[in-house]
């Protein structure tokens, strides 16, 4: 529950802070810009495109809850059953539709999104998250087959990148 709070919080902040560059004068506006990168909840086993199981879809709704005051104005996902299933509650709660990426290319999937300039989500698998990360600008350690629910925020400014890492739990 502490950390859900310390996400929360994290998710406040950047919104103030967005909040307040968009209200300044553009040529003195901060620019900013905050990317969610999640790895896709739990598979139900190990076929070539599994669905969540009952708790991947828990945690799928977990992260919704924990993003659904975020500003996300897109959602990316792989086009596998498990990352689409992962980013359905949130993009259903923000009425967004999930964009398509190919799994593998963190530099276009980022320069896409870098392109949007407002805060996005990304889901992704545990081999890619943290390339994504990385090509970002942010730091992310590589993660196992049986790391769940580790979301990477990435705060890209004109100063530098700051990377906080949360658990959806």
């Amino acid at each position: 529950m502490k950390r859900f709070f310390m996400l929360m919080f994290a998710v406040f902040m950047v919104g103030l802070i967005s909040s307040q560059a968009r209200g300044t004068v553009e040529s003195d506006a901060m620019q900013i810009q905050v990317i969610y990168v999640f790895r896709h909840a739990e598979k139900a086993d190990t076929a070539d495109n599994p669905s969540l199981n009952e708790q991947g879809q828990l945690r799928a709704q977990q992260l919704a809850r924990a993003l659904q005051h975020a500003d996300i104005q897109s959602i990316f996902s792989t086009r596998y059953a498990r990352t689409q299933q992962t980013a359905a509650p949130l993009a259903t709660a923000l009425g967004l539709a999930v964009e398509t990426y190919q799994a593998g290319d963190a530099d276009a999937i980022i320069a896409t999104v870098k392109k949007l300039r407002h805060p996005t989500l990304i889901i992704g698998h545990s081999n890619t998250v943290p390339n994504i990360v990385r090509a970002a600008g942010g730091e992310a350690p590589d993660l196992t087959e049986k790391d769940y629910g580790d979301l990477f925020q990435v705060i890209m400014t004109e100063q530098g990148v700051i990377t906080n890492r949360f658990v959806i739990d």
